[in-house]
């Protein structure tokens, strides 16, 4: 197979960096392009066949001096994290400006350089409450908060640009991507653990919740502009997932934690947790609590049928590679 370039929007993040990696191994050529903020953050590490351009596609033109083929295949990664009471106000605004504002600009910017390839990464957000479990990429899209409706209105852009005949466009909506150098709510659980405290569930635990590695999900993308990014969305997540309650179970025994894993009264926490939120003093964002008591898993089938696409890791692994990496070990999934 001809040696491919990628486009990688957002790419100095935790999905890109991982995908660059993978693109590199395989021949390939990378562009990297994302906000100052994170190569501040994380520094790019020169090398062969990679170039890394600084660009925040919220802005009109910013990306008009980047160079695009028509061959290239272009990933679109770029988002904004939930982050608990940040902003405090106007949070829809805040995730539209890239979800929306910067989608936007990244289909003129494609359009303008007569380029059709794209794969862009939504979220399992955009579902909202299970109505079937497993959910097919078919389930109606009824998302918590502003982060899953911003995600819901770029899928709208794309698809509308894919009905315009503008472009090809395959949509991935993964599962938590999880694997070494994820941190992120993670670390509140990690310093409870490594105090030895009571570690407490929102709910009884006998919920499935699934997680995805970061490398299965860089794949998949690989695997799309394989295929020349079919018109087609998929979710991706872990097989067969554990209950909450097994899986933290087993996540304690290896690491050697002698944290006690704490089942609670779901309905009652989950009211807390509004109220503090209400004060905007909740630990965690409503669109990460509401579920956790809730059946969250994917069916995968699509994924796996016309891509070709089968996860090689289990939510124990991921969780325990997160914590080793968490730790300061090295840690790489194969």
């Amino acid at each position: 197979m001809a040696a491919v370039r990628h486009i990688l929007v957002g790419g100095n993040g935790f999905l890109g960096r991982e995908l660059s990696r993978q693109a590199l191994a395989r021949g390939d050529s990378v562009v990297v392009v994302d906000m100052a903020e994170s190569y501040n953050q994380y520094p790019p590490t020169p090398q062969a066949r990679v170039t890394y351009v600084t660009a925040d596609i919220s802005r009109r033109g910013t990306l008009d001096g980047v160079a695009l083929g028509a061959t290239d295949v272009v990933h679109h990664l770029a988002t904004r994290l939930i982050t608990p009471n940040h902003p405090r106000l106007g949070r829809d605004d805040y995730f539209q400006v890239c979800a929306v504002h910067g989608t936007l600009e990244l289909l003129r910017w494609m359009k303008t350089h007569g380029n059709r390839r794209l794969v862009f990464w939504s979220s399992d957000m955009v579902y909202g409450p299970a109505v079937t479990t497993p959910r097919t990429e078919q389930h109606p899209r009824r998302p918590f908060g502003p982060y899953g409706r911003s995600k819901v209105m770029a899928e709208d852009i794309v698809a509308a640009a894919v009905a315009a005949g503008d472009l090809t466009a395959t949509i991935f909506r993964p599962r938590l991507i999880l694997g070494p150098g994820r941190l992120g709510i993670l670390t509140v659980m990690f310093k409870i653990i490594d105090k030895g405290w009571p570690l407490p569930l929102i709910g009884s635990g006998a919920n499935r919740f699934q997680f995805v590695s970061v490398a299965d999900c860089a794949h998949a993308s690989l695997l799309a502009a394989d295929r020349n990014c079919p018109n087609r969305t998929y979710n991706l997540g872990s097989d067969d997932p554990p209950t909450e309650y097994e899986l933290l179970t087993e996540f304690s025994r290896r690491i050697g934690s002698h944290s006690r894993v704490i089942r609670t009264p779901g309905a009652l926490v989950k009211a807390t947790l509004r109220l503090l939120h209400l004060f905007k003093v909740a630990p965690m964002d409503p669109e990460q609590f509401e579920i956790a008591d809730l059946e969250v898993q994917l069916d995968t089938s699509a994924a796996k049928r016309e891509l070709n696409w089968h996860p090689k890791h289990t939510d124990t692994d991921l969780l325990e590679a997160a914590y080793r990496s968490y730790k300061g070990q090295h840690v790489q999934l194969p």
